[in-house]
């Protein structure tokens, strides 16, 4: 007698565990869609396109130099979730100045100033550092750290009499997973077409 039981309590077990329960699928179910954090911003005033993560915030600030007062223009979206901030900033300098800086074959050094000016405020020290190019005009594009384990890719260029920056700041440890986000933000910037 315990040899009728066991095997059908085998065969009990092996016909109720053996079926697996799934969710029918049907034909003209409806797919979930995943929006993106990603769009496109775009800045008429500031005459440039570009993907952020978010609605920036846009401020001004007036800002004292050799040449006079400036007023520096910046949209940023900052990410609390992720540790980063993702910054586009224009200049507009007086054209007699930007004339000069031709004049005198300076542009090059004018865009070292920018740079150098934005590691002394950040306290940066460079990782690497190259020259590139913005449908033709000059620029450049840095990488540094700063205090705080805060590591920044910063590029600057020089339109015209307009110079823009365009950097993504994040935390050192979170960086590395954030290379193509970083990456495609600053590769994204366009000039909009006069």
């Amino acid at each position: 007698m315990n040899f009728k039981i066991i095997p059908f309590s085998l065969a009990l077990s092996i016909l109720c565990g053996g079926f697996i329960i799934t969710q029918p699928v049907f034909a003209n179910q409806a797919e979930t869609e995943v929006k993106s954090i990603w769009s496109v911003f775009s800045s008429t005033a500031g005459g440039f396109k570009i993907l952020m993560p978010g609605q920036p915030t846009e401020t001004t600030q007036k800002v004292k130099t050799k040449t006079g007062e400036i007023e520096v223009n910046m949209f940023t979206v900052e990410r609390q979730e992720e540790g980063t901030k993702y910054t586009v900033a224009y200049i507009d300098y007086p054209q007699e100045y930007i004339d000069l800086l031709i004049k005198k074959n300076l542009v090059e050094q004018a865009i070292d100033t920018g740079k150098n000016t934005a590691l002394d405020s950040a306290k940066g020290t460079i990782i690497s550092e190259e020259k590139i190019t913005l449908d033709g005009y000059l620029g450049k594009e840095i990488n540094y750290t700063k205090p705080g384990q805060r590591v920044t890719k910063h590029r600057i260029f020089l339109v015209r009499n307009r110079l823009y920056q365009v950097s993504a700041e994040s935390d050192q440890a979170k960086q590395k997973y954030l290379t193509k986000s970083i990456s495609g933000f600053c590769d994204s910037f366009k000039l909009l077409a006069k």
